[in-house]
């Protein structure tokens, strides 16, 4: 997957299709993170993140992309993480996700 694929001007097909695909069936009734990746990239550092967006018909839509992540965090994640510091290591990506309702106007 390429690094930060919604923010290239290049990709702008991609992007209007992934839009489309996120509203259809009614529109979207809950987000779901479902991964955050670890951050990569020297000087601009990105994480994959997966998320999922639930329509109001039910249908399951799932998405993956690339975030920027500041500069300063990165790092000190990366140097958390060599270091062995307990709350940072002790993350496991796979599990970190949450989920929220989206508001819609009128309800």
């Amino acid at each position: 997957m390429s690094r930060l694929r919604y923010l290239n001007p290049f990709k702008i097909r991609s992007f209007v299709h992934d839009v489309r695909r996120a509203t259809a069936g009614g529109g979207p009734r809950r987000l779901r993170l479902v991964r955050l990746g670890e951050p990569r990239g020297l000087i601009v550092p990105a994480a994959e993140v997966d998320f999922e967006i639930e329509a109001m018909d039910g249908s399951v839509n799932r998405f993956r992309t690339a975030v920027p992540v500041p500069w300063p965090a990165a790092w000190t994640y990366r140097l958390s993480r060599k270091l062995g510091i307990p709350l940072v290591s002790d993350i496991d990506h796979d599990k970190l996700g949450f989920s929220l309702p989206v508001p819609r106007l009128g309800r």
